[in-house]
């Protein structure tokens, strides 16, 4: 486990923090993929007066168990029914509470992407079946390697786009894929925590084509785009009998009444939502190009607001987690990419960020590669 991973994620601050000295607030996180804008500004002003005493019940009562006014907000925005929605604690908690109900003896994943999968599918007991998506491809799986795991796995997870190489497959391609799951009668769990920052998003996803693919199931956050990692919140759409299992055994408070008030706000800051749409092509289109220009590094291409790249000159064993190291030591985190299963420690991924943070991270990228270069330690 590299160092700063070392439970499991990026953006720890604290690790960080005993590793290299300062303190936690000090340093410019690149390893976790969350909006630079910050959390939306109707957000701020609800959970103010919330505090405030205008929701006195937001600490001083029991959160709603169900999340009624927020899956309520969330039906009405992606027009489907308040019964076929699950608010939880984060994807996370969906992530393990869908292998804990359907109990699956098999599960199927593509390499690379998001760890809590296999975890959880260990934690559970269950066997891993994996493809390793081919690099040539951009690592978006192919449909013949998607209906391999759909045939010989009970469960399967994806990534849509997938985390850490911010791609998704192409929709036509998902809908066989989804298919052939309910002909086999294999659940497949897209995981679109990222949708909101793919262009077109909504378009390219399947949950309005659920009542035709009824074992398909979809995963979402509104952690990253929303700026809300703190809070922990996300949800589940499919279809209702589903949700009524998951619901049967999901923890009931596991969403407190603060994260249920920001969400409702979150939906309503339409200007947000624009601003934020706005900035996330044109500064990961730039922040590529910056990064190419280095020359040290090749940059995968991403729809999302995170970049996977390979180190050209690997530098020996461990150069992805050296350079996170040298990168630490100049109050920047990155992502060591080497702890995604199917890849190894030429790759780190780093989120996009404003253009002056960005500008940072190219200047320590540059110094750091020069003096690497010449044999110093950076």
């Amino acid at each position: 486990m590299a160092e700063l991973e070392r439970y499991g994620h990026g953006g720890d601050r604290l690790t960080a923090a005993e590793r290299f000295g300062g303190r936690p607030e000090e340093f410019l996180d690149f390893s976790s993929n969350i909006h630079p804008l910050g959390p939306p500004p109707r957000v701020l002003e609800a959970l103010s007066r919330a505090l405030a005493g205008e929701r006195p019940q937001a600490l001083a009562s029991y959160p709603d168990p169900l999340s009624r006014r927020l899956r309520d907000k969330l039906a009405d925005r992606l027009s489907v029914s308040p019964e076929q929605l699950l608010v939880a604690n984060g994807a996370a908690e969906l992530i393990d509470l869908v292998v804990r109900v359907f109990r699956p003896r098999r599960v199927g994943v593509v390499h690379p992407c998001f760890s809590e999968y296999e975890r959880a599918a260990h934690l559970h007991g269950c066997s891993v079946v994996s493809v390793r998506a081919k690099e040539e491809n951009r690592f978006v799986p192919t449909e013949e390697e998607l209906r391999f795991l759909v045939m010989r796995s009970d469960l399967v997870f994806l990534g849509c786009p997938n985390n850490p190489t911010g791609l998704l497959p192409p929709k036509p391609v998902l809908e066989r894929v989804a298919a052939e799951a309910a002909r086999s009668g294999a659940v497949l769990v897209l995981d679109e925590a990222f949708i909101d920052f793919v262009p077109g998003g909504e378009e390219r996803s399947l949950i309005h084509r659920l009542s035709s693919c009824p074992t398909t199931l979809i995963l979402r956050s509104m952690t990253k785009f929303y700026a809300l990692p703190g809070l922990r919140l996300g949800y589940a759409v499919g279809r209702k009998d589903w949700i009524e299992r998951l619901l049967d055994h999901k923890i009931p408070w596991s969403v407190n009444a603060l994260a249920q008030v920001a969400g409702e706000a979150a939906l309503e800051d339409e200007e947000y939502r624009r601003r934020a749409e706005r900035w996330g092509r044109a500064e990961r289109e730039e922040l590529a190009g910056w990064l190419r220009q280095v020359g040290a590094v090749d940059v995968f291409p991403s729809e999302t607001n995170f970049l996977l790249l390979r180190l050209r000159a690997a530098k020996g064993r461990g150069a992805s987690g050296r350079l996170q190291e040298r990168m630490g030591r100049r109050g920047i985190l990155i992502r060591d990419a080497s702890t995604f299963p199917g890849l190894d420690d030429r790759y780190v991924r780093i989120a996009v960020r404003t253009r002056r943070e960005n500008e940072r991270l190219i200047a320590a990228l540059r110094k750091v590669w020069a003096e690497w270069e010449g044999g110093g330690e950076g």
